[in-house]
């Protein structure tokens, strides 16, 4: 009988992915599910995604709730692909799920709440993200008002909550989950990882020349650390701290800030020998889903480096962090106009920024970086 039941998990998205939030079911228990059918949203630590079906049938049970947070391979439901039974349906959760799990499971939607902490009292039953949103919040949950199932807290209640300000300790705004993943992954490559940094300028008067319509300076410089990639493919990987693994193609993430003041990092996976107009429609499409919060799986796959710009603020150099397992970020400052000697040794005026290279030293020594962005001012000293 279990052949005719599929598992609906916590999927892996991304090699850095450990856990996933429930943020929406768009199914119920007793509904109809196609396979490839968007059925719940899931948060990772940068991105909403869709989990598809991938079995065709009936979803006949719903394990988790919007706000639980789960690790990756977790059982949240079941889709059975014929009329099964009650007894099979249990022996499937218990043995996909362990039985604990399984005696929780109840013969209706949702599994009852997890598991209560010894400092909430125990008639709350709230998930443990939702739970943590309010302590970051000050908010005690006994002080919320339940409005889920067998009075549970839901995320509209704590959502409300927030809200209101309705807290013990005087109020404050706590980080959202992005924002919380974000400042976990920066500490623990400040703790951890031994930074370094080598700065060059760079005359920007061919690759400015070069581009034109809707292609940007910013879009050269990705096409150039795409060359520069491939001109030193010992650098093209990324580094888990213990192993090195190559980046397939010449792939470059690019920061882009959002409204809500996060900072994301989707990847452009143009091929290098596409043109720049290429290039420029793919980066532009990438930075708009970022900051209206429609990144995929696939716009979080492996780069070796992160191309991050603050010229348009008027920042002449700045140092990025490495984001692990990235190795490398490049920081560009903004285009200055300079009195520079020229090769009669004459002053003449010249538009120069400077790109400075952050790189991890355990995988990248002071030689190749600066070889790396020697090369990289070359392409586009030499830009047409």
């Amino acid at each position: 009988m279990s052949s005719q039941l599929g598992a609906v998990t916590i999927p892996k998205w991304g090699i850095e992915m450990t856990h996933g939030t429930i943020v929406a079911w768009h199914k119920s228990v007793g509904d109809t599910v196609t396979a490839g059918e968007e059925i719940v949203d899931i948060e990772t630590d940068k991105i909403v995604n869709s989990f598809e079906a991938r079995t065709s049938g009936t979803l006949v049970r719903i394990l988790a709730e919007v706000g639980d947070e789960l690790p990756v391979g977790q059982l949240i439901g079941v889709i059975a692909a014929d009329a099964v039974s009650d007894e099979a349906l249990e022996a499937f959760v218990a043995a996909q799920h362990g039985d604990a799990a399984s005696n929780a499971a109840t013969a209706e939607t949702v599994a009852p709440a997890p598991a209560i902490e010894t400092d909430v009292a125990p008639s709350v039953r709230i998930a443990p993200a939702l739970r943590r949103k309010l302590q970051q919040a000050g908010i005690d949950p006994a002080n919320v008002t339940p409005t889920g199932p067998h009075a549970r807290i839901v995320k509209a209640d704590v959502d409300r909550a927030l809200e209101q300000g309705e807290s013990a300790a005087g109020g404050g705004q706590p980080l959202s989950s992005q924002q919380a993943t974000v400042a976990r992954k920066l500490s623990q490559a400040q703790s951890s990882l031994p930074l370094y940094h080598v700065a060059m300028d760079v005359d920007a008067g061919a690759a400015l020349s070069a581009v034109s319509g809707d292609a940007s300076l910013n879009d050269a410089i990705i096409a150039a650390v795409q060359r520069a990639l491939l001109a030193h493919p010992e650098l093209n990987q990324t580094f888990d701290g213990q192993r090195l693994t190559a980046v397939d193609g010449q792939a470059v993430a690019v920061a882009v800030a959002t409204d809500e003041n996060i900072v994301l990092a989707p990847v452009i996976r143009t091929p290098a020998g596409a043109s720049l107009d290429e290039l420029s429609r793919d980066s532009k499409d990438v930075i708009q889903r970022a900051r209206s919060g429609r990144l995929a799986s696939a716009d979080q796959s492996p780069a070796a480096i992160t191309v991050s710009n603050l010229g348009m603020y008027g920042v002449s150099s700045f140092t990025a962090m490495v984001t692990p397992p990235q190795i490398m970020v490049l920081s560009v400052g903004a285009v200055r106009r300079v009195p520079v000697f020229n090769e009669a040794d004459e002053v003449v005026a010249r538009s120069v920024m400077t790109l400075t290279l952050g790189s991890d030293h355990r995988v990248v020594n002071g030689a190749q970086a600066a070889g790396f962005l020697a090369t990289i001012r070359s392409e586009l000293e030499a830009a047409s």
